[in-house]
């Protein structure tokens, strides 16, 4: 089997006016977002040559009840579809939590070199994306063998949800946004 068919896409997995009522509080909490930060635990840092992107930390205890809703709801989407991801390889992955769902917000030029999800503080399991838009230019997802070889890009499309494992594995990027603003929401599978 090969590693891309790890890769498993899920589409419209929200009703498409979730999404729009998402989109409508991403562009409301435009003043929230903070410069996006590399690596785990302790040792994250913001590095603009590495990832130039923005993030709204989603939580169950934040003082907007609008947070609060749109974390249950995500965390419920992220936790069916592992459980359906998990289901289509006919594999067991232990799953103990679902930690950091967070929106993302990657502005003209806004980019994520090559990474891999799985911190020695933060062992993750699952990565999961969730695109919310496509009228932008770029910024695709894009994945490669570990030795650099085989790159292939996911399709944009609004309301799919890419989840694939976290570890060396799985490298992946996002592409330089070219026009407009692309948004995602993303989580983790510990």
């Amino acid at each position: 089997m090969e590693i891309k068919n790890f890769v498993k896409i899920y589409d419209e997995v929200l009703p498409w006016q979730g999404v729009s009522k998402l989109l409508k509080f991403t562009n409301f909490s435009v003043d929230k977002f903070e410069a996006a930060k590399v690596g785990g635990g302790k040792e994250a840092r913001v590095n603009f040559k590495i990832r130039n992107t923005f993030n709204l930390d989603l939580n169950n205890c934040d003082n907007s009840l609008t947070n609060v809703h749109w974390y249950c709801l995500l965390f419920k989407l992220f936790e069916t579809h592992i459980g359906k991801y998990i289901n289509d390889l006919k594999v067991s992955i232990p799953i103990k939590s679902i930690s950091s769902i967070s929106i993302l917000k990657y502005e003209n030029k806004g980019f994520y070199t090559w990474h891999t999800d799985h911190f020695e503080d933060i062992p993750r399991t699952l990565s999961c994306i969730l695109l919310l838009n496509n009228d932008y230019e770029g910024g695709n997802l894009c994945f490669r063998n570990p030795d650099g070889s085989g790159e292939w890009e996911v399709e944009v499309k609004p309301n799919r949800l890419i989840i694939w494992p976290s570890g060396f594995l799985y490298p992946h990027t996002v592409k330089p946004v070219t026009k407009g603003t692309r948004y995602s929401v993303v989580a983790w599978a510990l």
